[in-house]
């Protein structure tokens, strides 16, 4: 009989990540601003890359690209009702004219002239560190139980209660 193949905590979590990630279509960008410490601001997500890279479209002249240009590090934050995302890494711009192409959508004419714009720079969020929480279907309902069971025992739940790979977990990219 053939071995079969298993899957490593860390494996699932990579995959839990990724399969997570698809489902955003917007995302809160965090830069370091210059003055005013961290900046948020919410962004339409372009593109998801295999490996989890993130890819938005901007104006050259705006400040997250001068921010990013003073310091690369970044994180984008996403979340939904039951599910929430964290990708932090390291920022790049590009004015990759067949990029910018392939990701045009036609929704982005609200915010620019067109895929020609010569205004327009993408950013790719390079991962390095991930981490996401998703308490949806089956593992919802099962956390949804370890909580009750903590709160009316007056007990806190364990790291390993509240740190399953399905509903938790930090992933190095």
């Amino acid at each position: 009989m053939a071995n079969a193949k298993t899957t490593t905590p860390e494996q699932k979590a990579q995959q839990n990540f990724l399969e997570i990630l698809k489902e955003f279509k917007d995302a809160m960008l965090v830069t370091h601003g210059s003055t005013t410490g961290l900046h948020a601001r919410p962004m339409a997500i372009a593109a998801t890359d295999q490996d989890g890279s993130l890819w938005f479209i901007t104006g050259s002249d705006t400040s997250k690209v001068l921010e990013i240009e003073q310091d690369s590090t970044v994180v984008a934050v996403m979340q939904s009702s039951l599910k929430a995302l964290s990708v932090s890494g390291r920022a790049e711009l590009s004015r990759d004219r067949n990029k910018i192409h392939e990701l045009w959508r036609e929704p982005f004419r609200v915010w620019f002239k067109g895929k020609d714009d010569p205004n327009l720079v993408l950013i790719r969020l390079n991962p390095t560190e991930a981490e996401y929480w998703d308490t949806s279907g089956a593992q919802g309902i099962k956390f949804a139980l370890r909580f009750a069971k903590a709160y009316v025992t007056g007990q806190s739940m364990t790291d390993d209660e509240r740190d399953d790979v399905n509903t938790h977990a930090k992933v190095n990219l």
